[in-house]
């Protein structure tokens, strides 16, 4: 790894670092070059950090294990990606506040695949939400289309599991390090992800998952998809943020109907009415992408 780029993955280590403040950073020294150098106060400005907190990202900047994490990270077989990588996919350098750098294990040429689709929906999918899945995950397969959702309770869970059943593409977005896979029930399945798919995250492996971060980590679901679809949702969840996401940066959305009367399908029955395209079959997406 060269040494800009050891750099920039050391400070997004340090406590303290923020986004903004790295960006005034890589601004004010986009080589680098003298992050070992400055004085207290110039952090103090960049970062409006007060002590203790500011003393303890000076500990961090200056710690030499934390300045080794990639060379022990790549002894894991996890990528360190800077956003200037060929491998960073252009779609997430549209959105707010891309990702400095991604952390990934697995195959990352699936970033930089055109036909990604994101599938998302409830954390507690009735029978109906299983069927359909089933039913049109393995046309998107069969059509060279990639997979990508959140490794989440539910319809996430289930789009990632139908998609390596039929040898599909997959990937996963965490909302917190990879050496914290959340929920711990699908340690598994975020192994068989590594090995036939990919997971990545903006947060450095050793960072355990928030509840901030997942909201977060919404708007890179979407910013890798050329499209999302949502298949059983209420109007109010997680799943409303990944499809807002969308919407501000530019991406369609498609939404499998329900039942009027369950409740797992008015978020979705909502987003039909109010423009989302409907999805009875995998043509109807299939079909736009021609």
């Amino acid at each position: 790894m060269d040494v800009w780029k050891n750099r920039l993955v050391h400070l997004d280590h340090c406590r303290g670092m923020s986004w903004k403040g790295l960006y005034q950073l890589l601004k004010d020294d986009p080589e680098l070059l003298k992050i070992y150098e400055r004085p207290l106060l110039y952090w103090k400005k960049l970062l409006h950090l007060e002590s203790p907190n500011l003393q303890l990202f000076i500990k961090d900047l200056h710690n030499i294990k934390l300045s080794q994490m990639p060379s022990v990270y790549e002894q894991d077989e996890i990528h360190c990606l800077s956003f200037l990588d060929k491998e960073y996919p252009i779609t997430l350098t549209n959105i707010y506040q891309q990702p400095w750098v991604l952390y990934a294990k697995g195959n990352v040429s699936l970033l930089t695949h055109k036909r990604i689709l994101a599938i998302i929906g409830t954390r507690a999918p009735t029978e109906y939400g299983n069927e359909v899945l089933k039913r049109l995950v393995p046309d998107f397969v069969q059509a060279d289309i990639s997979v990508v959702s959140g490794l989440a309770k539910g319809i996430d869970s289930l789009a990632h599991k139908i998609t390596l059943a039929n040898g599909g593409d997959c990937l996963a977005v965490i909302g917190g390090g990879l050496h914290h896979i959340y929920p711990r029930e699908n340690i598994h399945l975020a192994h068989l992800i590594m090995q036939k798919g990919l997971i990545i995250s903006e947060y450095p492996p050793v960072v355990r998952p928030k509840p901030w971060h997942f909201p977060m980590r919404n708007r890179l679901i979407s910013g890798l998809s050329k499209a999302i679809l949502v298949v059983e949702s209420k109007r109010k969840s997680g799943t409303f943020i990944t499809v807002e996401r969308g919407l501000e940066q530019g991406k369609d959305i498609f939404a499998v109907p329900g039942s009027i009367f369950s409740e797992p399908s008015s978020g979705t029955n909502a987003w039909i009415r109010e423009g989302a395209k409907l999805v009875t079959c995998a043509e109807d997406i299939l079909s736009e992408w021609e």
